[in-house]
């Protein structure tokens, strides 16, 4: 669905964003999905933007004011970073079907009425391509999730390398992850 259309009615939407070590062009579409959420109904205090670190550091001040790259954004809806370690602030959504994963992820990205991924596409020396999925997991995954996409099981298979998804498990476990979030709209 378009955005406008899935956001009707909706009182919460999350917004994950990749962290300083990512060049993603923020600026240029926070607003306007922000924006468009407003149109759409969403209260401003119910949006949340969702720096997904992963197992980084959080960015904070001058750093999230780059990262953000647009002060309106700051000024009008919440933006927080995601705590990896934080055991609370996930929601376990089981194992993924193919290979036993635990998945736990951000609750407040599981638990909003809208949830967007935004990123940038480019080669990924294990998932093939980064992007979409990856900003939900490991970007918004606990540690324990993490860890496991980082283990020698995942690293070692020939198949989790740059350029690739055929066969790839790290990437056929992140749409897996996806799914069990209950799907998210990707930009």
């Amino acid at each position: 669905q378009p955005l406008a259309e899935l956001a009707g009615g909706a009182k919460t939407a999350c917004i994950a964003i990749c962290d300083i070590t990512r060049p993603v062009p923020n600026q240029l579409f926070l607003r306007p999905i922000i924006e468009r959420l407003f149109a759409a109904g969403v209260p401003k205090g119910g949006i949340t933007v969702l720096v997904a670190t992963g197992l980084h550091r959080p960015n904070e001040g001058e750093e999230l004011a780059e990262l953000i790259g647009d002060p309106w954004v700051l000024e009008n809806v919440h933006v927080e970073n995601h705590f990896a370690r934080d055991d609370e602030a996930h929601v376990d959504l089981g194992r993924t079907e193919t290979r036993g994963t635990v998945v736990r992820i951000d609750r407040r990205f599981v638990e909003a009425d809208v949830r967007i991924a935004t990123g940038l596409v480019e080669p990924h020396f294990m998932a093939g391509y980064s992007g979409g999925r990856k900003v939900i997991a490991p970007g918004l995954a606990h540690a324990e999730t993490i860890t496991t996409f980082h283990s020698s099981r995942f690293m070692a298979d020939p198949g989790t390398v740059n350029c690739n998804f055929d066969g790839n498990p790290l990437h056929e476990e992140q749409l897996e992850v996806v799914k069990l979030v209950g799907g998210a709209l990707a930009l």
